[in-house]
């Protein structure tokens, strides 16, 4: 076993002692931004404003809208995304009533007409007498040879040539209120009146074919305009919401400074919080004891949702860390006298933490032989999970019957775990939880273990904190699971924070302290906790009362403590499993 041996406190930088755990997938994270840059203070002139239901017209780089000022007067104006420009639109013929572009040219809905103009200028082509039913705004778009106008609870579709309605859809859902073309193919149904929905409405099956929620203000969806397969733009000068959202296994996340994409593009973690975390040892011996050494459980360095940069260690302490990326700091103290007290800040970190959503393919098949060989102490049997139990084995069977996509095992495990009641109590094994049908964080993950591990799935328990966000000191208050995925590498099953039920999707920005095939960690006797006394000193536990506080504080809040950048620097070591960092 390898060590270093370093004089004075050692301090860790971003590119410094990086975990590489064993048969872990490399990646990289990319950051996601912005094809164009909002101003947030954008407005009209002259206390001109834009009626809620009136649709923004995109075409390329630049937007449309109709204004009203006090007097009543309509003007059109364009807006250069690019640039941030805004210019006047000369337009003489009334109200617009509806407006899309088809082809090379904008058709414009007046009262009596509709006119046909070009894209850039707005200069007149071509105009028809063609007269809106009504006096309100009515979204069409053209798709094709069709215009297609949204009129009550139905589609009617229109030769472009000749203007001729040639088809009536029904529409699947009710108060539809706006229509996007998203492909020659797809129309979306914008409805704010039953929570944001979007539905994919294919023209060619006259159907339904993918419902979606969309994360913003229901007033700003009339404001919003599709820049491409997976990028969407909300323009709203009324709830003064400007911004993109990147589209990602059928979900929508609004671009920011803190949006990311694995390199492999399987999964997305966004809106991270960043802390100063700083772990405090509070130790008060009841009689004489020598000089001792206590085991500290860190937090994993890197994960696909937490990292940690800038870390200090206490000296004299030795630095560890195992297979799995778990890391101990092993302290040594003093010689402390009856009746003594030492409070002892052990380490410091710059933490930062993500939710995290993975997107699991449908071609994903359980290989057991493979997992066997890679991960076998996370498949093995034990006590808390009773793999063969009768109880076990029938639940298994009704969950997953014949399936063998990985997706399906870890969706219908996942349903039914986040189905079971929530009640703290004893740690009892799978068989018995399934049977009760209630418990705790720990009773959820023997259950998940169990069946999952049963089919072929390596699992894992998880010690963390479940965040308080407005709470300053964070615990080891929770486990949950995390099952391996060829191809993908560890993803976490969370069944008690949202959103539940979805393998790979969690929104707690956890803080996950060790990953362990057991219950049980190797290098910490007595349950669970984050310290305790070296197993050749377990004698003195007795003689010493000792409490690990975990303080964390926003970058920036008020009364902030300043971590100090120290000298002595180790750059680009990667710790590999086994070693240890020893700082006397």
């Amino acid at each position: 076993m390898k060590h270093w041996i370093l004089s004075f406190l050692i301090v860790l930088t971003s590119g410094s002692l990086i975990a590489t755990e064993r048969g872990e997938v490399p990646f990289e994270w990319k950051q996601i931004g912005s094809k164009y840059e909002y101003d947030p203070n954008f407005s009209f002139p002259d206390a001109e404003s834009v009626e809620l239901f009136e649709s923004v017209l995109q075409v390329n780089s630049q937007l449309y809208f109709q204004t009203k000022n006090k007097d009543k007067e309509y003007h059109l104006y364009q807006y250069d995304l690019p640039t941030k420009k805004l210019t006047t639109i000369t337009w003489d013929q009334g109200r617009v009533l509806g407006w899309a572009l088809c082809s090379d040219s904008v058709f414009v809905q007046t009262k009596q007409k509709l006119y046909v103009v070009s894209q850039d200028s707005f200069v007149i082509k071509n105009e028809y007498n063609i007269a809106s039913k009504t006096n309100g705004w009515k979204d069409f778009v053209c798709v094709k040879d069709k215009m297609v106008r949204l009129e009550k609870d139905q589609l009617e579709v229109f030769d472009i040539n000749s203007f001729e309605k040639v088809s009536e859809l029904p529409l699947p859902m009710k108060s539809v209120q706006r229509i996007i073309k998203r492909s020659d193919s797809e129309i979306l149904l914008v409805s704010s009146f039953v929570g944001n929905t979007i539905q994919v409405f294919s023209l060619e099956e006259g159907t339904t074919t993918k419902e979606w929620k969309f994360p913003t203000n229901h007033r700003a969806l009339f404001k919003m305009a599709v820049l491409g397969s997976d990028r969407f733009l909300i323009f709203d000068p009324i709830t003064k919401i400007y911004g993109e959202w990147f589209f990602f296994d059928e979900h929508f996340f609004p671009i920011g400074d803190g949006l990311f994409i694995r390199s492999d593009e399987k999964a997305v973690r966004f809106s991270p919080i960043k802390s100063n975390l700083e772990y405090q040892l509070d130790l008060t011996s009841m009689s004489d004891i020598p000089e001792s050494n206590f085991h500290v459980i860190l937090p994993k360095k890197d994960t696909y949702s937490q990292e940690l940069r800038e870390e200090t260690f206490y000296s004299p302490s030795t630095f560890s860390m195992d297979d799995s990326g778990n890391r101990t700091l092993t302290v040594k103290v003093p010689p402390l006298k009856e009746g003594e007290s030492k409070t002892i800040t052990v380490y410091r970190g710059k933490l930062t933490r993500y939710k995290i959503h993975w997107k699991l393919g449908p071609e994903l098949i359980v290989n057991r032989e493979e997992s066997e060989a890679k991960h076998p102490n996370e498949l093995r049997d034990d006590w808390f999970v009773k793999l063969e139990d009768p109880i076990v084995v029938t639940k298994r069977n009704e969950l997953f019957q014949e399936k063998t996509s990985i997706k399906e095992l870890l969706m219908e495990t996942s349903q039914y775990v986040s189905s079971i009641p929530y009640k703290s109590g004893k740690f009892e094994s799978a068989p018995n939880v399934i049977q009760k049908h209630n418990g705790g964080c720990t009773e959820h993950s023997y259950v998940t273990m169990s069946l999952l591990r049963g089919k072929g799935i390596p699992a894992r328990l998880v010690w963390n904190y479940l965040p308080t966000e407005s709470s300053n000191e964070m615990s080891f208050n929770h486990k949950y699971v995390e099952v391996w995925v060829n191809g993908y590498g560890w993803i976490p099953m969370e069944p008690l924070s949202p959103p539940k039920s979805k393998p790979g999707v969690t929104y707690a920005r956890h803080l996950v302290f060790a990953v362990l095939p057991t219950p049980t960690h190797p290098k910490i006797s007595g349950g669970d906790r984050l310290v305790q006394l070296t197993k050749d000193q377990l004698f003195l536990g007795k003689k010493v009362k000792m409490r690990l506080t975990i303080l964390k504080q926003g970058e920036g809040e008020t009364g902030e403590e300043t971590i100090e950048i120290q000298h002595n620097q180790m750059r680009n070591k990667a710790i590999q499993s086994g070693e240890e960092l020893v700082v006397p």
